[in-house]
C-alpha cells in the first residue's frame, strides 16, 4: 500500500473514532472532526445541552481523545455549541441484539455477536473451548467487540468475569463484569440479566448492561 493509499485510509477512519469517543462524553449530542490535507485533525465542532461553561467542555475533549486515541489536539481548533432553554431529552444510541450463533468444531468453538442500531450491524467473533461455560464467556467476549466496534474503542473492552450460576427470586440471572480500559486507567464494570428462553442472550444483555450506563449503551431483548 503506496503512502497516498495508507493516508486516505487513515483520515477515513480517524475522524470516525475520534467523534466516538467524543460522543460519549456527557451531554454531548453529536460531534464532527474535520482534517486538513496532511491528515492531521484541523477542526472539531461539538453541539451539546450541558450548561457547563464551554471551556470545561473543550478540556474533556482534550482528554478524552489524549486517553483513548492518544491524539493531542490544539483547544483552539474545538468549537462548542451549547442547545439552550429545552428540556428535550436526547435518547442513547440503542444497540439491540441481532442475532447469536455459534459454531463447533470438536473441542473448539467460534461465537458470531450480531447488534443492530440505526440500521448498522456490527459483528463481533470470538473463538474458544466448546463447553459449556466456555460458550457462554465467549459469547459475551463477542459481544464486547461488537460494541467496540460500534463505538471505534477497539481493545478497551475486557471481559473478567462470568457467572451464570445465580438465582434471583428463584429465577436465574446471569452476570457479567467487564474492564474497560482508558490509557493508564481502568474501570469495572458490572452488569445482569435475567435468563428467559435464551442463555446466549442474557449473556448479551447482561454485557451490555455492564457497559450501557460507562458508553451510553442501552440494551435490549433481541
Amino acid at each position: 500500500m503506496g503512502e497516498e493509499q495508507k493516508m486516505a485510509v487513515e483520515q477515513k477512519w480517524v475522524p470516525d473514532k475520534a467523534e466516538a469517543v467524543i460522543r460519549q462524553l456527557r451531554d454531548v449530542i453529536s460531534a464532527r472532526v474535520v482534517l486538513d490535507a496532511a491528515g492531521e485533525i484541523e477542526e472539531v465542532h461539538i453541539l451539546t445541552q450541558s450548561e457547563r461553561p464551554p471551556k470545561q467542555m473543550v478540556r474533556d475533549v482534550e482528554s478524552a481523545l489524549m486517553a483513548h486515541l492518544g491524539i493531542r489536539v490544539d483547544h483552539k481548533k474545538v468549537s462548542v455549541a451549547q442547545v439552550q432553554g429545552t428540556t428535550e431529552k436526547f435518547a442513547p444510541t440503542r444497540l439491540r441484539v441481532s442475532d447469536v450463533s455459534v459454531s463447533l468444531n470438536d473441542s473448539r468453538a467460534q461465537v458470531k455477536v450480531r447488534l443492530t442500531t440505526g440500521g448498522m450491524v456490527y459483528e463481533g467473533v470470538a473463538n474458544g473451548h466448546n463447553s459449556t461455560t466456555g460458550q457462554l464467556r465467549q459469547v459475551a467476549a463477542a459481544t464486547l467487540k461488537a460494541v467496540e466496534q460500534s463505538h471505534g474503542i477497539e481493545g478497551s473492552l475486557i471481559l473478567e468475569d462470568l457467572s451464570a450460576g445465580g438465582l434471583l427470586a428463584g429465577r436465574n440471572v446471569i452476570s457479567v463484569a467487564v474492564n474497560l480500559v482508558a490509557g493508564h486507567s481502568e474501570e469495572l464494570l458490572v452488569g445482569s440479566a435475567l435468563v428467559k428462553q435464551d442463555s446466549w442472550k442474557a449473556v448479551v444483555n447482561a454485557t451490555l448492561d455492564a457497559v450501557n450506563r460507562r458508553l451510553s449503551i442501552q440494551s435490549s431483548e433481541g
